[in-house]
C-alpha cells in the first residue's frame, strides 16, 4: 500500500488509498435508487390522475415534481458506475468528483423546484390581493376524498423512502445518495399543501368557508424548507469544488496523530484538501533525527501515513483521509516538542531534568512543569 513516488524529491513520500467501492455498496445504492424509480413512477401517475379528476392544481403540480425526482434517480444510477471506479493513469486521484457534480446538480434541481413552487404561491396571493379569489371547493365527494388519500400516501411513502435512502447514503458515505434522499423528502413536503388544500377546502365547503389560502401559504412554507435543504446539499460540494480545507476537528486529529508517532520530532505545513464529499487529501512536513538513515526516515513516514489513514471517517464531517504526502526533513532530536510547548526554538538549558540531571524527553512529561521551566 505504501510506495515512494519517484517523480518527487527523495525526501518526499507520497501515499494514496483510493479504493473502488465494494460490489455490495454499488448494489445497495443501485437497489435503493431503483426502488425510488418505481415509487416515483407510481406516485406520479396516481397524483396526476387524482389531480385532474379533483381539479386540484396543487396535486397536479406535485405530480410534476415527482416526475422531476426521476431525473435525480437516473443521475444516481448512471453516476455510481463511474464515481466508484478506481484511480487510473488519466485520473490518479480517482473519479469522486463525478459524485460531487451529481450532488451539485441535485441541489440545483431542489432549489429550482422550491423557487418554482414559491413563485406560483406568491403569484396566487398577489392575485387574491387584487380581488381574484379562487372559487371555494365543492362538497367532500368521493373524488376529493380519494385525492386527499393519495396526497397522504405520497407523504408517507416518500418519507419512508427518504429515511432508507439517507441511511444508505450515510452508510456508504455517498453525498449524492444523501442528496437524492433529500429530493424524496422534498416530494413528501410538496404533498403537504395538496393535502391541506383538499382536506381543508372540503371541510371549509361543508362549513360554508372558502379556505383557498391554505394552498399558497403552505406552499411558501415548503418553498423555504426546500431552499434550506438545497443549501445543505450544495454547501459541502462547494468545498470540494473549491479545494477547501477539511474541518478543524479532523485537522486537529491529524496533527495530534502525527506528533504522537515515534520518531517524529515536529510537524508543520500540515495542509488538507477536500477532494469530494467524503475524502480528504493531506500533505505535511515532518522532522526526524538528522542522523537516521533514509530507510529509517522512510519507515517513520510510512508510520505517519498508516496512522493518518487509520483515522477513518470523521464523525462531524463524514470525511476521511485517503491521500497522504509526507515530506521528511532532518532535525535535532533535542528539539522534540513536548505537550504545552509551542516554540520551534527549543533550548537545552531549560529542558526538564530528573534528579540525576538527565534530560526528560518522554511524551508524558508534565506540561505544567515544562512550561514553568521554559519561563524560568
Amino acid at each position: 500500500m505504501s510506495a515512494t513516488d519517484t517523480s518527487r524529491p527523495a525526501n518526499t513520500v507520497h501515499f494514496s488509498r483510493y479504493e473502488r467501492a465494494s460490489g455490495t455498496a454499488v448494489r445497495d445504492i443501485s437497489r435503493v435508487t431503483w426502488v425510488g424509480v418505481v415509487v416515483n413512477l407510481f406516485l406520479a401517475v396516481v397524483k396526476g390522475v387524482a389531480g385532474y379528476l379533483s381539479r386540484s392544481n396543487a396535486l397536479t403540480a406535485d405530480a410534476v415534481h415527482t416526475v422531476s425526482d426521476l431525473a435525480t434517480d437516473c443521475a444516481i444510477l448512471v453516476g455510481v458506475r463511474y464515481w466508484s471506479a478506481p484511480a487510473d493513469a488519466e485520473h490518479p486521484h480517482g473519479h469522486q468528483k463525478i459524485e460531487t457534480l451529481v450532488t451539485m446538480v441535485i441541489g440545483v434541481l431542489l432549489a429550482a423546484v422550491g423557487l418554482g413552487m414559491g413563485y406560483n404561491a406568491v403569484a396566487a396571493l398577489a392575485a387574491a390581493s387584487s380581488g381574484v379569489v379562487p372559487a371555494a371547493a365543492t362538497a367532500a365527494d368521493a373524488v376529493t376524498l380519494a385525492a386527499t388519500a393519495v396526497a397522504f400516501v405520497s407523504i408517507l411513502s416518500k418519507e419512508i423512502l427518504y429515511r432508507w435512502t439517507a441511511a444508505k447514503g450515510v452508510q456508504y458515505g455517498s453525498s449524492a445518495l444523501v442528496a437524492n434522499a433529500w429530493h424524496h423528502r422534498s416530494d413528501a413536503l410538496s404533498s403537504i399543501p395538496p393535502l391541506l388544500t383538499l382536506g381543508g377546502a372540503a371541510l371549509g365547503a361543508r362549513l360554508g368557508y372558502n379556505l383557498w389560502f391554505l394552498d399558497p401559504v403552505g406552499t411558501v412554507i415548503v418553498c423555504v424548507m426546500l431552499l434550506q435543504a438545497a443549501w445543505e446539499v450544495m454547501h459541502p460540494t462547494l468545498g470540494a469544488l473549491l479545494d477547501a480545507s477539511a474541518d478543524r476537528r479532523l485537522c486537529s486529529d491529524i496533527r495530534k496523530t502525527v506528533l504522537a508517532t515515534d520518531g517524529v520530532i515536529d510537524a508543520h505545513r500540515i495542509r488538507t484538501r477536500v477532494i469530494c464529499s467524503n475524502a480528504v487529501a493531506v500533505d505535511l512536513h515532518i522532522t526526524v533525527d538528522k542522523d537516521l538513515t533514509v530507510e529509517k526516515g522512510h519507515a517513520i513516514a510510512s508510520d505517519v501515513q498508516d496512522r493518518i489513514l487509520a483515522l477513518g471517517v470523521n464523525a462531524e464531517s463524514a470525511t476521511r483521509p485517503v491521500d497522504v504526502m509526507v515530506h521528511v526533513e532532518p532535525g535535532d532530536p533535542m528539539d522534540k516538542r513536548l505537550p504545552g510547548h509551542t516554540s520551534h526554538n527549543t533550548k537545552v538549558d531549560w529542558l526538564p531534568k530528573d534528579e540525576t540531571g538527565k534530560v526528560v524527553t518522554e511524551r508524558h512529561a508534565s506540561p505544567t512543569a515544562w512550561q514553568s521551566r521554559a519561563k524560568g
